[in-house]
């Protein structure tokens, strides 16, 4: 069940995302793996607040060296939320919709908070190397 999740979410999202293909490898099968292990990770740190904070931090500074847009995440979110109305059906009420539409905004904005602090400690580390402060003559 979690690989037709993943396959679903991935077609949808490069529907809606076609220029993210290039981020990703030919072989989607260890990137469907992974999509999966970090969801169920962040439902079962729900309770652990200091857990799941660390998981979406880490991740949103990944994705942000490997050039993920803006955009990028909103289309997963969107293609996420489908595929979940595509695999479970009725089963997938209103409540349970928005209860996935609520984690899913919350690690979004969290990803993109810690991806713009990435930025910007990139920027910080790379002005303060002795070779940055050189003038050049």
């Amino acid at each position: 069940m979690n690989r037709d999740i993943g396959d679903l979410c991935y077609s949808r999202f490069f529907e809606l995302s076609p220029e993210a293909k290039d981020l990703f490898p030919r072989d989607m099968e260890r990137q469907r793996v992974k999509l999966m292990d970090m969801i169920a990770a962040l439902v079962g740190s729900l309770d652990q607040p200091s857990l799941f904070q660390s998981l979406v931090t880490h991740s949103g500074r990944q994705h942000s060296r490997l050039g993920v847009q803006p955009s990028q995440y909103a289309a997963l979110g969107k293609a996420l939320m489908w595929s979940l109305e595509c695999k479970f059906g009725a089963s997938f009420t209103p409540e349970l919709r928005e209860s996935w539409r609520i984690l899913y905004a919350t690690v979004q904005a969290e990803m993109l908070r810690a991806a713009a602090q990435g930025q910007s400690a990139r920027r910080v580390d790379a002005s303060t190397r002795p070779e940055a402060n050189i003038r050049r003559r």
